[in-house]
C-alpha cells in the first residue's frame, strides 16, 4: 500500500473524501486528474477548496498544499486534463489504482477499458443527492480474509481469488436477483444521457418522465417486475426525488454535491480501496448502491463469478 499510485479523474465531493482517507492511510503517490476550475458550489462538498480558492485551478498550488498536510510522506501531484488519460499518460503514470468520479456510461466504459490494458483496478463512483453508485473491477484479486473455526473462538487466515468483470461486460449481463431502485436508477439515468436528449428536456418532470421510461425498458429486458424492485415503496414518488437530485447536473445548472452523502460514499470507496491494495477482506463484488434517505448500501453482484478458496 505504501509504494501504491493512486490515480483520482475529477476533483468533486466523493473524491475529497477518498483522498484525505487515502493519504491519511499513507500511500505512496496520489495524482489527481482535473481541468476545471474552482466554482461556489464546489464549496458544499470538498473541504480542500476555500471561498478564496473560487476561480483558480482546482489542481492549484493550494488545494494540493492541503492534502499533502495531511501526509507529508505522501507525493501528490495534479495533471490537468480532460477525458479519458491518453496512452502515453497511462505508460507515464502507472498507476495501480484509477478512480473516477464523474463521466456518462460511454465514458466510464473507456476509462475501464484502458485501466484493464494497464493492469490497474479500476473504481468508478458518484453521487445523485441522498443516493450514489461505486462499481469495482478489480481485475483478479486475491485476498485474505478472517474466518471463524467451528467450535472455537479464534479465526484463521483464508485466502480468495476473486475475479471481476470490466462494466461493459456487467452492464450485458443477466440479472439473477432483485435490484435495488438506486441501481436502476442509475443505469436509467445513463440511458437517458446516452440518448443525447438532455439538451431537449425543457424541465423536471420531462426529464422524470425519460428516467421512468428507461427504467421500464430496462426491467422488460432483464424480466424484472417493478414490484419486485420497488417493495413497500412509490416508484413514481422514488424517481420524482431522483430526478430533483440530478437534473440540474444534467442540465449543466449546478454540480454541488450533497455533503454527508459525499461523505459516506467516499468513505466506503476509500476503505474498499485500501483493502485492495493491501489484499485484506472481501471487496465489493461489484457493484455498491448507496441510499441514505434509507440508510442502505446494497451490493449487487452483475457478472463475475463467486470467490474461490485457495
Amino acid at each position: 500500500m505504501r509504494r501504491a499510485h493512486i490515480v483520482i479523474d475529477a476533483f468533486t465531493g466523493v473524491a475529497s473524501e477518498v483522498i484525505k482517507n487515502v493519504v491519511l492511510a499513507g500511500i505512496g503517490k496520489l495524482t489527481i486528474v482535473d481541468a476545471r476550475s474552482i466554482q461556489p458550489e464546489d464549496l458544499s462538498a470538498s473541504f480542500f477548496f476555500r471561498s478564496e480558492d473560487v476561480g483558480t485551478p482546482r489542481i492549484g498550488d493550494a488545494p494540493l498544499q492541503r492534502i499533502k498536510q495531511l501526509n507529508p510522506h505522501v507525493h501528490v501531484d495534479g495533471v490537468s486534463h480532460e477525458g479519458v488519460l491518453s496512452e502515453e499518460a497511462f505508460e507515464r503514470l502507472k498507476p495501480d489504482v484509477v478512480l473516477v468520479t464523474q463521466g456518462n456510461r460511454d465514458e466510464l466504459i473507456r476509462w475501464n477499458d484502458a485501466c484493464r490494458k494497464h493492469s490497474a483496478m479500476f473504481f468508478a463512483a458518484a453521487t445523485h443527492g441522498l443516493s450514489g453508485f461505486i462499481f469495482c473491477d478489480l481485475l483478479a484479486l486475491e485476498y485474505v480474509e478472517e474466518r471463524p473455526v467451528a467450535g472455537a473462538k479464534e479465526k484463521v487466515p483464508v485466502r480468495y481469488r476473486q475475479d471481476f468483470v470490466p462494466l461493459r461486460s456487467s452492464l450485458e449481463s443477466r440479472w439473477s436477483f432483485h435490484p435495488s431502485p438506486g441501481l436502476l436508477a442509475t443505469w436509467a439515468l445513463w440511458s437517458t444521457m446516452d440518448q443525447e436528449c438532455a439538451n431537449e428536456l425543457k424541465d423536471e418532470a420531462a426529464f422524470q418522465g425519460e428516467l421512468e421510461k428507461h427504467a421500464q425498458l430496462i426491467m422488460d429486458e432483464h424480466g424484472v417486475k417493478t414490484a419486485s424492485v420497488f417493495r413497500r415503496m412509490d416508484a413514481q414518488a422514488y424517481f420524482a426525488s431522483f430526478a430533483r437530485a440530478t437534473f440540474p447536473i444534467v442540465k449543466g445548472q449546478c454540480d454541488a454535491a450533497f455533503a454527508p452523502t459525499s461523505a459516506i460514499l467516499g468513505g466506503i470507496v476509500a476503505q474498499s480501496v485500501l483493502n485492495a491494495l493491501g489484499r485484506r477482506e472481501e471487496p465489493i463484488v461489484n457493484w455498491c448502491i448507496l441510499d441514505a434517505s434509507r440508510g442502505t448500501a446494497d451490493i449487487h453482484s452483475i457478472g463475475p463469478p463467486s470467490a474461490v478458496a485457495l
